[in-house]
């Protein structure tokens, strides 16, 4: 259901393998302001590794381009922000901070490959940030353009879905530790049972109910009921189709979604747009799904 560790690590190693040896053009902004090699590099590659899905053309020329016009991007909307004495919200510049300890405790080699330093990934971390704030500022409330209660309210249960699930394991370990797949008839029969467990769910039984019951069959306790989830579609947390699955379920049914090394059963569950904690929780995510692709052509034309 979540993915692994080892995703972000191979999304690392591809960023080492394609931008090795960059070295950046002599970019300049407005106000004669140069960008460092490292935030060069990790457009660049982001260009190679991610440029299909960019709508780049396929070649150096077409990622060196895109490098140069993100370098620009970024000191054009760090001045306006600056010029318009807008500064980023505590919890946002702590998000970059945090994500560019995490990232760089992790993969400190493979960026220190490319020509990065800890303040290049900061700079593209905090890049991210602002655009976010921009967002904030001319849509949030308050915002000269700012987006209705309701339309938010809207988007909200459009976007998320919400669930309760738990998983069984496809996978065991060997004696030496290493993860393995069961066996074809082990794993057939854990599908059995969850596909069991989901038609009782869809009768009337509790979920929870099975749960502490599929607990005890593994020798595990329930120290607590099953919280509800919510996701969006291309949530990084969850695996690819794990989304679409769960939206595929009416609100209330169960059913049995299989991800790599897991088998689990998905409850779904309504979303109330009049659910205070939870819209709360979300109302920024909401906003940034909703006008960032406005934010991103207003710092174009910066």
């Amino acid at each position: 259901m979540r993915k692994k560790l080892s995703v972000l690590l191979c999304a690392a190693l591809a960023l080492s393998l394609c931008a090795c040896g960059v070295r950046a053009p002599a970019l300049v902004a407005s106000g004669g302001v140069p960008v460092s090699q490292g935030v060069y590099a990790w457009f660049l590659n982001d260009a190679r590794v991610h440029g299909s899905a960019l709508g780049l053309a396929p070649g150096d020329e077409a990622a060196a381009a895109y490098a140069e016009t993100q370098c620009r991007r970024l000191v054009a909307l760090d001045r306006y922000l600056s010029r318009q004495k807008i500064a980023l919200r505590f919890d946002l510049k702590s998000e970059a901070a945090a994500r560019t300890e995490g990232e760089w405790s992790l993969f400190r080699a493979h960026y220190r490959s490319l020509g990065m330093e800890k303040q290049d990934l900061t700079r593209v971390h905090t890049f991210e940030a602002q655009k976010k704030q921009l967002a904030l500022t001319f849509y949030g409330p308050g915002g000269k353009e700012a987006l209705s209660e309701q339309a938010l309210r809207d988007s909200f249960v459009k976007l998320y879905v919400g669930f309760r699930a738990f998983e069984g394991a496809l996978t065991t370990r060997t004696a030496e530790g290493e993860s393995v797949p069961l066996d074809a008839k082990a794993q057939q029969a854990l599908l059995e049972q969850f596909s069991r467990m989901a038609a009782r769910a869809n009768g009337g039984a509790d979920l929870d109910e099975l749960y502490a019951e599929y607990c005890g069959t593994q020798g595990l306790i329930v120290t607590a009921p099953l919280a509800v989830s919510l996701m969006k579609d291309g949530d990084p947390m969850y695996d690819d189709g794990f989304f679409a699955a769960v939206q595929a379920l009416s609100p209330g049914s169960t059913g049995v979604v299989q991800t790599a090394g897991s088998v689990c059963l998905v409850q779904r569950v309504a979303i109330d747009k009049s659910d205070e904690d939870a819209f709360e929780t979300y109302r920024d995510e909401v906003l940034w799904h909703e006008k960032l692709p406005a934010i991103e052509a207003f710092v174009a034309k910066l």
